[in-house]
């Protein structure tokens, strides 16, 4: 976790400045759904700027007045990592991006975005997100689709994501849920098979049933075709023969 006093006591006048963000904008209270093992990226978006830096944080939420640094930054344009957590900020572009990989149903929390000023310990708050993450649910659908929204083109910190545009959940190709779906879609793939396998081995056995009864037909008129011609010969060469 970050260095520095977890635990951020705000006053009242404080926590009001949280509440309504920057310029007094009413930060509106948002929530978002990831995926056990799976990445989720979000941008939090503010005035570009220039001059003295100002760190940006990630800050869970523990009480009304209360909040835990979960990674801040400490320079433009350079990564910051505490274990699962990185963040990354373009104060000249006026975004910067929080990753989270390998959710945990732990994760579930509200969670500040914002502004940390280390000399007040205070947080301008400039997103309000509620993090909710579950377990994934498989049907026996193949392969597996997940809904994001527009990326932005910007750095990424680990060379196997890119950052989203909006705050949305990332496909994480090595994550156990989607191999899971990969081993159902194949299990289904073989029942199907099978079951084609099977319906062909059907029609060619009534097939055969019908040619030897077609078979079997035509000799039983063959033979009678013939002792009726040997029966109609006899016939003939007694009334000849006869005295």
């Amino acid at each position: 976790m970050a260095q520095g006093c977890p635990y951020l006591p705000l006053t009242p006048l404080l926590l009001a400045l949280l509440v309504s963000g920057s310029w007094g904008v009413i930060v509106e209270p948002e929530e978002l759904h990831g995926v056990v093992g799976q990445t989720l990226s979000m941008r939090c978006q503010y005035m570009p700027k220039t001059g003295p830096y100002v760190p940006k944080t990630w800050c869970q939420q523990t009480a009304p007045n209360r909040c835990t640094r979960v990674v801040t930054t400490t320079q433009p344009r350079t990564a910051a990592n505490e274990q699962r957590h990185t963040i990354w900020d373009d104060p000249e572009a006026g975004f910067f991006i929080i990753n989270v990989t390998q959710l945990k149903e732990t994760d579930s929390a509200p969670y500040w975005c914002g502004h940390y000023n280390a000399s007040h310990r205070m947080v301008t708050v400039l997103r309000n997100i509620s993090l909710v993450v579950s377990l994934a649910t498989f049907f026996f659908a193949f392969p597996l689709v997940l809904i994001t929204s527009a990326e932005t083109s910007v750095p990424s910190t680990n060379d196997t994501e890119h950052w989203n545009g909006n705050s949305t959940s990332s496909f994480d190709w090595t994550s156990p849920g989607l191999l899971v779906s990969v081993q159902y879609g194949l299990l289904l793939l073989k029942v199907l098979a099978l079951s084609v396998l099977w319906v062909i081995l059907c029609c060619r056995c009534y097939q055969t049933m019908v040619m030897m009864e077609h078979c079997e037909y035509s000799s039983i008129a063959e033979a009678s075709e013939s002792l009726g011609t040997f029966n109609h010969i006899s016939g003939h060469r007694k009334n000849t023969y006869s005295p």
